[in-house]
């Protein structure tokens, strides 16, 4: 019985130690907890607010108000065009989640006329500018986020 008991615990040590592995586990940082920006819709121009956030997921909630359809384009300042909705009808909202980088990046409306000639005409709608910063600091502490 004894035998049997030192047999057994000797076994169960030398399965746990097998156990381990040599290899250390990577403990990659969350990305940062998303931001919401407001962004507002009128005849005259386009509002954002905050203007100014750090790098990181941002997610877009767009309140149309205008006396028409309207879609909205974020670009970076002198490149093309991020991400966009498609025509947001007037007193409608959307929504879009775009990951940003530091830098400039301009929001602004884009027409949904049926020609191509009235989607080719500037928009008289003011666009508007946001500033993006350093990056955020990671949701890894961050409770009961997804």
């Amino acid at each position: 019985m004894r035998r049997t008991t030192i047999g057994i615990l000797g076994v169960s040590a030398i399965a746990l130690a097998g156990c381990g592995s040599s290899k250390t586990f990577a403990n990659d940082p969350r990305p940062a907890t998303p931001v919401n920006l407001t962004v507002y819709i009128s005849n005259a121009r386009v509002s954002v607010s905050p203007q100014a956030v750090g790098a990181g997921p941002v997610v877009f909630i767009v309140t149309n108000q205008a006396a028409r359809a309207e879609s909205l384009a974020i670009q970076h300042k002198g490149g093309g065009s991020i991400a966009n909705t498609g025509p947001i009808n007037p007193q409608g909202t959307a929504q879009v989640t775009v990951n940003l980088g530091r830098g400039v990046y301009t929001v602004a409306t884009t027409s949904s006329a049926a020609t191509e000639a009235a989607r080719a005409a500037a928009s008289p709608i003011h666009s508007a500018t946001l500033v993006i910063g350093r990056p955020r600091p990671s949701g890894s502490d961050q409770l009961l986020q997804p």
